[in-house]
């Protein structure tokens, strides 16, 4: 019976408003690569750039505007290569005046799509099969 997904794909879970997706162990793969195959994959749609907040949570990040973007995290397992993947507000003015209600109210909707869309990315691009 089959998942409608590609081979070597697995979209695992939801947790809360994080994702993750598991595809076959690609230990070639740093976060470096995977950040230059999603700026590649949405050239002239979304931005793609490192992750340039404190810490190190995520590796990149696929924004749409200054109120909506996708962070990503590039994780290498023992068997498996994973991508954990959170939506955020990117422009920290944004967030400061608007995070609780825009987020809440007006664009949930379109936080999901983008998430969505960042997933479907990830399970249909040749590179990560």
């Amino acid at each position: 019976m089959g998942t409608g997904r590609p081979t070597g794909c697995k979209f695992s879970e939801w947790r809360s408003i994080m994702a993750v997706v598991h595809i076959k162990q690609h230990p070639e793969l740093t976060a470096e690569k995977a950040m230059e195959i999603f700026r590649k994959g949405f050239a002239g749609k979304y931005e793609v750039y490192k992750w340039n907040r404190p810490g190190s949570v995520r590796d990149f990040v696929v924004k749409k505007s200054s109120l909506i973007a996708v962070a990503v995290k590039l994780k290498q397992e023992k068997d498996k290569t994973s991508f954990t993947f959170i939506d955020f507000i990117p422009s920290a003015l944004m967030t400061f005046l608007f995070a609780g209600v825009w987020y809440a109210l007006f664009s949930r909707s379109k936080y999901q799509a983008m998430m969505n869309e960042v997933k479907t990315f990830i399970e249909n691009a040749p590179e990560f099969k």
